[in-house]
C-alpha cells in the first residue's frame, strides 16, 4: 500500500509537467547511457592496460562476448517478466545491484578465469536483466504509437551518450590511476545512479497508471471524438509472430547488427593506435562518432514517424555498411574525422529503427516476450564478432579484413530490410492511422 501510494505521487507530480511517458524514456535513455558506456564503447580502454598486466591477448580479452552467454537461455524468460506489471521496474533494480557489485569485484580479478566469470557470466546476467535490446524499447513501445519514432530516438540516445560520457570517464580513471580503479568507479556509478532511479519512476504500462499511450484521452471518457492510435493497433502474440516471415527476417537483421557493432566499439581504439594515431587521438574519434550517433538519433526517430520504417532501416544499415569503409582506409587524422561523423550520423539510427520496426510490425502488448524470444539469436552471433576481430588481429596483425566484412554485413542487413513486408493484420491499421493523422 505505501508503495503504491508513493507511485500515484510520482505520477501525478510527474503529470503536471510532462506525459508520464517521457519519465519511462528517462530511465531507459539512463540504463543504456551508463551500460553501453561500460560494457561497449568503455571496454576498449581496458584492452590494453589489463593484458599488459594480467598477459592476456586480445583474442582472449574478446572472449568476454562468449561468457556474457552462459546465462542467455534465461533471457526469453526475462521477456516474459517485462510484460507482468512490476517485472521491468524490478529487473532494472536488482540487475544494477548486481551489475555494479560485478564491476567493483573485476578490480580484484588476476586471472583470465576470474574476469571470464565476474565480468562474463554476472556483468553479463545483469545487463541481460537491466534492458539492452530487451526492456527499454519493449516498455517505450507500450508508452508510445504515434510518437514512437521520437520516444525510441530519445531512449537510445543514451546508447550514444554512454561513448560521450562514460567510455571517456572510463579512459580518464584509467589514464590517471589505473584499470582497477577504474571498474571500482564504474560500479559505484551504475549502481548508484540506475536503482533509485528505476525504483522510482519507471512502470510497465500506461494503463497501470490509468493513462493512454501518447498520452491520448481514453475513450472510455467520452472524450475522444474518433478512433485513437491504441484501439487501432492489432497486437500479435508470440506464437502469431512467429508465424510470419517479418519476424525471422527482422531476427536475422539484428543479428547482423549485432555481429557489427561491438567488434567496432570493442577494438576501434586498438585499430587506430595500430595505424600509428596516439591514443589521445583515437580516444577523441571515438568519442566524435559517439556525439553524432547522439545527434543524429532524433532526425532517425522523426524519419520513422513520416515514412515507413522498412525504408528508413533500410537505408540507414547500408550506409552505416559504407560508411564504416572509411576507418579501413583512414590513413590521416581528417580521414578519421569523416569517419567518425559520417559512421556517427549513420548508425545512430540503427538501433531505435529496429525497435520501431519490431513494435510497429507486431504491436505493443506483447513486446516484452516476442524480443525474449528472438533477442538471444541476436546476442550469440554478436559474441563472436569481438572474437573473430581479435583472433584475425592475432594471425595478421591487422584489423582490415575483419572490419571489411562488418561493414558489408551492415550492407546485407540494409538489403534484406527490403523483404521485410508488414504482417498482413497489421496493414489495415497502419493504413488507417495515417488517415487518422491527417485528418
Amino acid at each position: 500500500m505505501f508503495i503504491a501510494t508513493i507511485d500515484r505521487v510520482v505520477e501525478r507530480f510527474v503529470s503536471r509537467w510532462v506525459f508520464y511517458g517521457w519519465a519511462v524514456v528517462l530511465v531507459t535513455f539512463t540504463t543504456s547511457m551508463i551500460t553501453a558506456g561500460i560494457s561497449g564503447y568503455g571496454m576498449g580502454f581496458f584492452v590494453v592496460p589489463m593484458g599488459e598486466e594480467l598477459g592476456i591477448s586480445r583474442t582472449q580479452f574478446s572472449g568476454i562476448a562468449l561468457f556474457r552467454l552462459a546465462l542467455l537461455p534465461v533471457v526469453p524468460f526475462l521477456g516474459m517478466l517485462v510484460d507482468r506489471k512490476h517485472g521491468p521496474r524490478a529487473m532494472i533494480v536488482i540487475g544494477s545491484i548486481i551489475a555494479g557489485v560485478a564491476l567493483m569485484f573485476t578490480s580484484r580479478v588476476n586471472t583470465l578465469w576470474e574476469f571470464y566469470i565476474i565480468q562474463g557470466v554476472f556483468f553479463g546476467l545483469a545487463t541481460h536483466a537491466m534492458g539492452g535490446m530487451l526492456i527499454g524499447p519493449s516498455v517505450i513501445s507500450k508508452w508510445f504509437i504515434r510518437m514512437r519514432g521520437r520516444a525510441m530516438a530519445v531512449g537510445a540516445m543514451g546508447i550514444s551518450t554512454g561513448g560521450v560520457v562514460i567510455a571517456p570517464l572510463s579512459g580518464w580513471v584509467v589514464s590517471q590511476y589505473d584499470w582497477r580503479t577504474a571498474w571500482i568507479v564504474l560500479g559505484l556509478v551504475l549502481m548508484l545512479a540506475l536503482a533509485p532511479l528505476a525504483a522510482l519512476l519507471m512502470r510497465r504500462s500506461p494503463e497501470d497508471a490509468g493513462m493512454m499511450p501518447d498520452g491520448d484521452p481514453d475513450p472510455a471518457d467520452g472524450t475522444s471524438e474518433g478512433p485513437t492510435h491504441a484501439s487501432m493497433e492489432v497486437s500479435l502474440t508470440l506464437n502469431e509472430a512467429m508465424r510470419t516471415r517479418s519476424l525471422w527476417v527482422l531476427m536475422i537483421v539484428q543479428a547482423l547488427t549485432h555481429l557489427s557493432l561491438m567488434p567496432v566499439m570493442f577494438h576501434q581504439v586498438a585499430y587506430m593506435q595500430d595505424k600509428g594515431f596516439e591514443i589521445g587521438i583515437a580516444t577523441t574519434i571515438a568519442t566524435m562518432m559517439a556525439f553524432f550517433a547522439v545527434v543524429s538519433k532524433l532526425p532517425w526517430g522523426f524519419l520513422t514517424e513520416r515514412y515507413h520504417v522498412r525504408w528508413v532501416t533500410a537505408v540507414c544499415l547500408t550506409t552505416t555498411g559504407s560508411s564504416l569503409i572509411l576507418l579501413v582506409v583512414a590513413q590521416s587524422v581528417w580521414m578519421l574525422v569523416a569517419y567518425a561523423v559520417f559512421f556517427g550520423l549513420m548508425m545512430g539510427g540503427f538501433t531505435l529503427t529496429l525497435n520501431v520496426a519490431w513494435a510497429t510490425y507486431f504491436g505493443r502488448k506483447h513486446m516484452g516476450a516476442i524480443r525474449g524470444f528472438v533477442t538471444p539469436a541476436g546476442n550469440i552471433i554478436g559474441a563472436f564478432g569481438p572474437i573473430f576481430a581479435g583472433w584475425t588481429w592475432s594471425e595478421q596483425s591487422s584489423y582490415d579484413f575483419p572490419i571489411t566484412f562488418f561493414a558489408f554485413a551492415w550492407i546485407t542487413g540494409g538489403l534484406l530490410m527490403l523483404i521485410a513486408k508488414v504482417p498482413s493484420r497489421q496493414a489495415a491499421p497502419a493504413d488507417a492511422k495515417v488517415a487518422v493523422e491527417g485528418a
